[in-house]
């Protein structure tokens, strides 16, 4: 692959595609041997580059967490001062290595190292948004992976588009989507969902996966309690927990549409992500729902992720 720049190309990514900065089938055994192979190459391709430097800046980088952005696809970087460029290096490793713990981590197949400059988030985000919707369709991760060479290599990103638009849109930073909650599941399930995730507010879809809204822990504590027990003075009611006891009782019958919220703080994908911070700033949002334009669920954007993706990953 080679640089990518603010200069506008046909859209391919051909385009960014240099054999002198790809390794076909490597036999790396780790997650360290493949970054180690990809900094070489980048560095190589790019002699201005201090090789300890970037070595230092993308271990410190994968040390906080793996940088795997799909099933078998990661994407090692760092963001290096004084580089003016976008540099990017790609190796396939057929029999994959293991980004993270044995326990929670992942196959890796494709490894993609992005290096960018420190002070231009912008680059580096547009190449994470297009690869990882490029290799949404996961089997092109497999089909890549076991290429022979490196020619076969650059004809298969030829025929991929890759598209860098003029701005980010919140879709293209939005996390996926995490646990979430039908209309007519139980209360009984909810609580092993808030369980299992440890959030304290859940999405609620349709079955066609059309948000219809969240329902949060608050909401549970106030089911079921009488209407002015919050403005008594004598809450002795509540020593027992009884209205809670009656709640936990029924909690196979009543059903998560009898508890949500319709009304929850949602986005649109297509939104220009710059506007984030105006809705973080003016407002009390500080976890927002994605939608697409047909009010289909399609992720999370929190402000704290959205500041790190700008900031410091």
């Amino acid at each position: 692959m080679d640089n990518v720049s603010n200069a506008k190309t046909s859209g391919k990514f051909q385009d960014f595609v240099n054999a002198s900065a790809i390794i076909c089938r490597s036999s790396a055994a780790t997650s360290e041997n493949i970054i180690n192979e990809l900094i070489e190459v980048a560095v190589k391709n790019n002699p201005q580059l201090d090789i300890e430097s970037v070595r230092k800046g993308v271990f410190e980088r994968e040390a906080m967490f793996p940088t795997v952005i799909a099933p078998g696809l990661a994407m090692p970087h760092a963001r290096v001062s004084n580089l003016d460029k976008l540099i990017v290096a790609l190796a396939t490793i057929p029999q994959g290595v293991r980004f993270g713990s044995e326990e929670d981590g992942e196959n890796v197949k494709v490894a993609v190292l992005v290096l960018s400059p420190a002070d231009n988030p912008t680059m580096h985000l547009h190449v994470v948004s297009a690869l990882a919707r490029e290799f949404s369709d996961l089997s092109k991760i497999d089909q890549l992976a076991e290429l022979n060479s490196i020619n076969d290599i650059v004809g298969f990103f030829g025929i991929m588009p890759m598209r860098l638009p003029d701005y980010l849109k919140v879709g293209d930073l939005a996390n996926g989507i995490g646990p979430i909650l039908l209309a007519d599941d139980s209360l009984a399930f909810a609580f092993r969902k808030f369980a299992e995730s440890r959030s304290a507010k859940l999405p609620v879809m349709d079955n066609e996966g059309s948000l219809l809204g969240v329902i949060m822990l608050e909401d549970i504590l106030r089911y079921n309690l009488p209407k002015d027990l919050l403005l008594a003075e004598d809450w002795t009611a509540l020593y027992n927990f009884q209205p809670f006891a009656k709640m936990l009782a029924a909690a196979d019958q009543i059903k998560v549409s009898d508890i949500m919220q319709s009304d929850c703080e949602k986005v649109c994908e297509d939104l220009p992500a710059g506007d984030l911070v105006k809705i973080f700033l003016n407002t009390h949002a500080r976890e927002l729902l994605v939608v697409d334009s047909q009010g289909r669920l399609r992720g999370e954007i929190t402000m704290r992720d959205f500041c790190a993706k700008i900031f410091w990953e």
